[in-house]
């Protein structure tokens, strides 16, 4: 849990910066799916004015004290103002609960692999953002990447999401708690198996096209890749699909010519 917490409050900020710099000081940033919020703690080192965390999933009135006592448990500093600078909303998947141009800058981590219609997102986050605003987005796994199930360290055969039935899914996943002393079942056949159901099957290629087609254009891009064996790889899916492990983009609006 530890290593969990310390990669969503002191990596992803680390890598941020190394990124795109102090993007964030002063900003008014909108954190698009912030998940469980440790990330939301982390990046106000960074220096933001304020970050609003949205989620299609409810918190608690209480959710940011539990996390911010994880975060002190796990040892790590953070601001500490972080309640009058760190807010949540929630909304239905589709469609942002706020006025337009309410952000300078929109800020999304490992969250769109899971965004069911991806388009309207992206339209929603240039309507939200705020004239000569920037979107960092990074995604990571996609799809049809080795570890894009988001399951691999239960289900071992290479590229199975591409090959594999729910059922099938379901069955190895069920072996593995079975057959691992410790193993959390609820997590695993339940949290985790959601997650994989979830997973949207969009390809990097596809993704670039609807963030293109909402009126973005992406001024600096790095693909995430590692050597892979493909020989088990699916000989429909296409080469660049099985190699891209994730993205990091960042984008600003497209004005007229």
């Amino acid at each position: 849990m530890s290593d969990w917490i310390r990669s969503h409050v002191i990596d992803v900020p680390n890598e941020v910066t190394e990124f795109c710099g102090d993007l964030l000081r002063g900003a008014r940033v909108l954190n698009v799916g912030c998940g469980e919020m440790l990330t939301d703690l982390g990046l106000l080192g960074l220096g933001p004015k304020m970050i609003t965390g949205l989620d299609v999933t409810s918190k608690g009135d209480d959710w940011l004290e539990v996390v911010a006592h994880k975060v002190q448990a796990a040892g790590i500093d953070f601001s500490s103002d972080y309640r009058e600078r760190i807010a949540f909303t929630m909304y239905d998947g589709v469609n942002f609960p706020f006025e337009n141009g309410s952000f300078d800058i929109i800020f999304s981590w490992s969250a769109f692999e899971h965004v069911l219609d991806v388009p309207q997102v992206l339209r929603e986050m240039r309507r939200v953002l705020a004239p000569g605003g920037q979107v960092f987005i990074q995604v990571f796994p996609w799809y049809h990447s080795r570890l894009g199930s988001h399951l691999t360290d239960y289900i071992s055969e290479p590229f199975f999401q591409t090959k594999r039935s729910s059922e099938w899914v379901k069955d190895q996943l069920s072996a593995y708690v079975a057959a691992t002393t410790g193993a959390d079942p609820d997590f695993i056949l339940k949290y985790m198996a959601a997650e994989y159901e979830s997973l949207n099957r969009m390809s990097p290629s596809q993704f670039y096209k609807d963030v293109v087609d909402a009126g973005f254009i992406v001024t600096k891009a790095r693909l995430i890749a590692y050597d892979e064996d493909l020989s088990h790889a699916p000989a429909d899916v296409a080469f660049s699909d099985l190699m891209i492990g994730g993205t990091v983009m960042l984008l600003k609006a497209k004005t007229e010519d």
